[in-house]
């Protein structure tokens, strides 16, 4: 069993399948301070304001109906009319800066976005009632997290000022933002009736805007240079530099699922709801590098290093008759456990590259020393230097490719099977003698 190269094998895919167990330990351990952070995120999201939803406004029109009751008396039910706009058009500027809680950094944003549009003059005939009661429209526009709104908004109707307060009609579509009620309508002249108002909005990470007029459009710009544009459309034109970004999107009405006007008879406040929010669309602001996510990255790895880090005092025992013990393997095992954790916890403090740089370091020179001891040959010590290197830099350009990580990899994992299969091509498995030395 000593000598045996079978025997090694096999107690080396043991050693290599026990060490998932404290590798999953740090998995864990990645997982856990990512979700601390996000709770760092929430704090400050509770005191500053969220990721943002806004949607433009919704005029809410409330009519009466008459119907008869089992004793053939009339009665009138109450109900509201709801319309979108014609057109929306959004121009907003975002001023971003990073919040700490504790260790933990997270991008915020300030705001500010001027809406303008215009509504379809309602005749009565658009709503199917026998009285509409004009002098008590309103008109609801939607912010996802009031408590980001920093200033007083007030609505500019049909040239007319209007102030707005807190809370939204029950219309449906948005469930928090701000209200106004407006003139009477049927005293409104003209087809088209235009309307304008600007938000001060406080935000986390993310904002975003719902298409709910026939056509509308957004234009953003940013002092921030790490955009990711995600939701169901995305911008038609964008330009990223190093000291910010600019996108502008376009959307037409037949791209979002809810429709341009109900009553309150026909909403569905659940379903308008997930339809508002599979239909919106924005930008969120993140962090250049997740540290966390390249973490998780690296541990997915991590089997892979030590198969091969066991591959490299493999061949050295087999082609220098040098014999290490199964808890010598242990413990070089277990170094390149404790590299993740370097990782990390390092990485928390001076960012990943350098946290990576210094991990990968020391546990190389760790393991390289130790390879010295043992195997007695400052020969075998530079060669697993070399050889480790060469791995941590591998495991660093897969982590920085990303898209062409798979790629990558399997040619890297091709040219290494080609060259152990090269090396040991002359090899005699059945009569192969490895040292006794421990």
């Amino acid at each position: 069993m000593r000598t045996s190269a079978a025997a090694r094998i096999i107690i080396m895919t043991i050693l290599a399948l026990g060490l998932l167990v404290p590798l999953a330990w740090v998995y864990t351990i990645v997982t856990e301070r990512e979700t601390r952070r996000d709770a760092a995120a929430a704090e400050i999201g509770a005191t500053w304001g969220g990721s943002q939803l806004v949607s433009g406004p919704v005029l809410s029109v409330p009519y009466t109906v008459p119907w008869t009751d089992t004793t053939g008396r009339r009665q009138l039910v109450a109900g509201r009319a709801m319309f979108l706009p014609r057109d929306l058009g959004i121009d907003g500027t975002l001023a971003a800066e990073t919040r700490a809680r504790g260790i933990f950094r997270v991008v915020v944003y300030h705001a500010r976005l001027k809406l303008t549009g215009r509504f379809v003059r309602i005749e009565a005939g658009d709503i199917r009632s026998d009285a509409v009661d004009w002098e008590h429209a309103t008109l609801s526009v939607g912010v996802s997290d009031p408590r980001g709104l920093t200033e007083r908004t007030t609505l500019k109707w049909n040239g007319q000022d209007v102030p707005m307060s807190g809370g939204v009609a029950d219309v449906g579509l948005v469930q928090a933002g701000l209200q106004a009620p407006l003139p009477p309508l049927d005293r409104v002249s003209g087809g088209l009736i235009p309307f304008e108002l600007t938000l001060e909005l406080n935000g986390t990470r993310g904002l975003r805007f719902m298409p709910n007029a026939q056509e509308t459009v957004v234009a953003l710009s940013a002092a921030w240079p790490h955009p990711s544009f995600d939701g169901r459309a995305l911008p038609e034109t964008r330009q990223i530099r190093a000291n910010g970004f600019t996108a502008h999107w376009r959307v037409q009405d037949f791209a979002r699922p809810f429709p341009a006007r109900w009553t309150g008879p026909q909403m569905n406040r659940e379903l308008l709801a997930q339809q508002a929010s599979e239909a919106a669309f924005g930008v969120a602001l993140v962090q250049p590098v997740d540290i966390y996510q390249q973490a998780e990255r690296a541990v997915k790895y991590a089997a892979l290093l030590v198969v091969l880090t066991f591959l490299v005092f493999f061949l050295w025992e087999i082609f220098h008759a040098s014999l290490l013990h199964p808890v010598q393997y242990t413990f070089v095992g277990f170094a390149l456990c404790v590299f993740y954790l370097l990782l990390v916890s390092l990485s928390e403090h001076v960012g990943f590259d350098g946290a990576y740089a210094v991990s990968a370091g020391v546990t190389t020179a760790l393991i390289a020393g130790y390879a010295w001891g043992v195997l007695g040959s400052l020969r075998a010590g530079f060669s697993v230097l070399a050889a480790l290197t060469a791995l941590y830099g591998f495991l660093y350009l897969l982590l920085r490719l990303e898209d062409y990580a798979l790629l990558a990899g399997s040619v890297a994992l091709f040219l290494i099977l080609a060259f152990v299969m090269y090396v040991t091509r002359r090899m005699n498995w059945y009569e192969l003698k490895l040292g006794t030395d421990v």
